[in-house]
């Protein structure tokens, strides 16, 4: 079994190995994930990779902008060793960073939804781990903030000129996901992620960048009022009591303007 995770996903060998499973078991030929517009995985091999990356270099700009949830795209067909292969896209729901997945199957073989919802579950788990796995966040640092970037701008357009980023910095859980399993880690972060919804306002909105870290931001809040609302905030599971230091931002539109000011918030806090 092929099986080639990105340097940048610090991937253990059983989420790849995992993954790589969950590939094999819906009748995959082969298995590319992107995170954002870099493949960071890749199951199986085929003679025709130039021409997939081709066809993905050319549309994944499209795919971002116009394609929708967990609704799978037959994007290309090709021939193989005296078969006739199809290739699906499919967009997973996971937050600020586009992420697909491209499925080689036989022509005339269709996943069910439940295939499709499966995959999308071991994928995002793959994401999640790998990210968490490595100290500093070395994808495309403006593939990753690009969006979150224009949405803060857009919030500062009106009488509002300035806000705070909370930045919530969990324990490592990483060694918890191999011994808890993959359905037990998805409800960790579920049920970190169901915290913050519940403490974002109307007109706030949070994102994650990977499972340690989680920011909310705050358009309007000042310093004290931020450390009055989060100070004591905690994150229940029914798994594990999760520990976390809390880091608050101000943030305004010269520091968004600024690279190198809006940067550091980020890349200094993995």
């Amino acid at each position: 079994m092929h099986l080639s995770p990105s340097p940048s996903i610090q991937m253990t060998d059983y989420h790849s190995r995992r993954l790589g499973l969950s590939f094999a078991s819906v009748g995959a030929h082969l298995g590319w994930v992107y995170l954002g517009q870099e493949l960071v995985f890749e199951f199986g091999q085929t003679e025709h990779e130039e021409k997939i990356r081709e066809k993905v270099s050319d549309s994944i700009g499209i795919w971002i902008r116009n394609v929708s949830y967990l609704d799978p795209k037959s994007i290309l067909t090709f021939s193989e060793q005296g078969k006739e292969f199809e290739l699906f896209m499919i967009r997973l729901p996971e937050g600020e960073v586009p992420v697909f997945v491209l499925v080689v199957l036989e022509k005339g073989l269709e996943l069910e939804t439940r295939n499709w919802e499966d995959l999308s579950n071991q994928v995002l788990t793959f994401c999640a781990t790998g990210i968490s796995l490595r100290e500093k966040n070395i994808l495309d640092f403006e593939t990753i903030t690009g969006p979150i970037r224009k949405r803060m701008e857009k919030a500062f357009f009106g009488e509002t000129k300035s806000g705070v980023i909370a930045f919530f910095h969990l324990q490592d859980l990483s060694p918890f996901f191999k011994p808890m399993g993959v359905i037990k880690s998805q409800e960790i972060l579920r049920e970190v992620t169901a915290t913050l919804h519940k403490e974002t306002r109307e007109n706030e909105f949070n994102f994650q960048l990977n499972p340690r870290s989680y920011f909310l931001f705050c358009p309007g809040e000042t310093l004290d009022g931020a450390n009055h609302r989060f100070g004591s905030l905690y994150f229940p599971s029914k798994h594990l009591i999760l520990d976390y230091k809390l880091k608050i931002f101000p943030i305004d539109r010269d520091i968004l303007q600024d690279d190198a000011k809006f940067s550091s918030i980020f890349l200094e806090n993995f």
